[in-house]
């Protein structure tokens, strides 16, 4: 055979070798997800998991309209897509499964995922419930949760609907967590979820906050002796986030202002949930923050995060003299109160 031929020969082999290997997707040790988008040619979306599926910050490129991404998965997770307008999607992982994605970037809202049941049910769901208020909403999530207990999209709605709220319902937390937990069977994720009920249990309004001691990304011991007298402010964020990030620009602004007009300005500590101190140091670069600001790697497995019951990003608690007088306010409620 010639050497030409044995040329063709071997890159007709290569070419079904890989054809055959994609057509049979990932491996039974991973999870894939693949995305075409309309209306937008490059870019890129951050990644993370509420549920220990992939640990810290992962980011997605979008070239040409398409992505894949690829994680290592013994079992099944969640993982939070941001997209470009800041909207998050969540993409429940099995080992072995690929997940195919599509949208149009103008209609982020209409986004179709298809490739394992637990996501084209989801999707559906969400869909179903559009044009319904909160509390309707709320009502069709726990509908769903006690008809599904042991779904990985019931863990993902009892999160969104229940504990990441104004006013967290502690008694029906704890009797959904019951119901979705398995007999005999331990599951991490249910006792990490738990482990945040514990926490937002025991720093709802009228308590006091959690005896904590830490240091701020400077070195600078932080503990809670520091937030035990006058007003003070605890908040969760992300580098990654924009409604974090900006809700430290309307606070900063907030208080410049009070410090013109000579009023006394609260306390306030940032929590950074970013898997490095470098990324929260980067962040904070051309912002002039004169708070605390806390960052240990740890993301949600974070002491504080923990000690706090933060479940959702961003977020914030409320005190006043020590006591908590508020959980998850929206920020320009917070500002309206700080000028009266």
């Amino acid at each position: 055979m010639s050497l030409l031929r044995k040329y063709k020969a071997y890159v007709v082999a290569a070419v079904i070798t890989i054809a055959a290997f994609t057509a049979c997707g990932t491996d039974s040790h991973h999870f894939r997800l693949e995305g075409r988008f309309l209306n937008i040619n490059r870019g890129e979306f951050y990644v993370y998991s509420p549920d220990g599926a992939i640990s810290g910050i992962d980011t997605i490129h979008l070239e040409g309209g398409r992505f894949g991404y690829e994680i290592p998965c013994e079992e099944e997770g969640t993982i939070v897509v941001i997209m470009p307008n800041y909207s998050v999607l969540p993409i429940f992982t099995q080992p072995g499964k690929t997940i195919d994605m599509k949208a149009d970037a103008t209609h982020i809202s209409e986004i179709k995922v298809t490739g394992t049941e637990e996501n084209e049910e989801y999707y559906k769901w969400k869909k179903s419930v559009e044009s319904l208020s909160p509390p309707q909403q709320k009502k069709q999530a726990e509908d769903y949760i006690r008809k599904h207990p042991h779904s990985i999209v019931s863990r993902w709605l009892l999160r969104n609907y229940f504990i990441a709220t104004t006013e967290p319902d502690m008694k029906k937390v704890n009797a959904l967590t019951a119901t979705m937990q398995k007999k005999g069977e331990e599951n991490a994720v249910l006792s990490r979820l738990s482990d945040a009920t514990k926490g937002m249990a025991a720093t709802q309004k009228g308590d006091r906050i959690p005896s904590f001691s830490t240091t701020d990304i400077n070195g600078k011991t932080v503990t809670s002796a520091d937030y035990a007298s006058g007003k003070a402010i605890v908040l969760l964020w992300a580098s990654w986030n924009f409604d974090g990030i900006n809700m430290h620009r309307m606070l900063k602004g907030k208080l410049r202002d009070m410090a013109r007009q000579g009023r006394k300005q609260p306390k306030i500590l940032s929590i950074c949930i970013d898997a490095s101190k470098a990324d929260t140091r980067n962040s904070l670069k051309y912002d002039s923050i004169s708070w605390h600001v806390v960052s240990d790697g740890k993301m949600w497995e974070s002491p504080l995060v923990k000690a706090f019951g933060f479940s959702n990003v961003p977020d914030n608690v409320v005190i006043d003299n020590g006591t908590i007088t508020a959980r998850h306010k929206r920020m320009d409620e917070i500002i309206k109160e700080l000028g009266e």
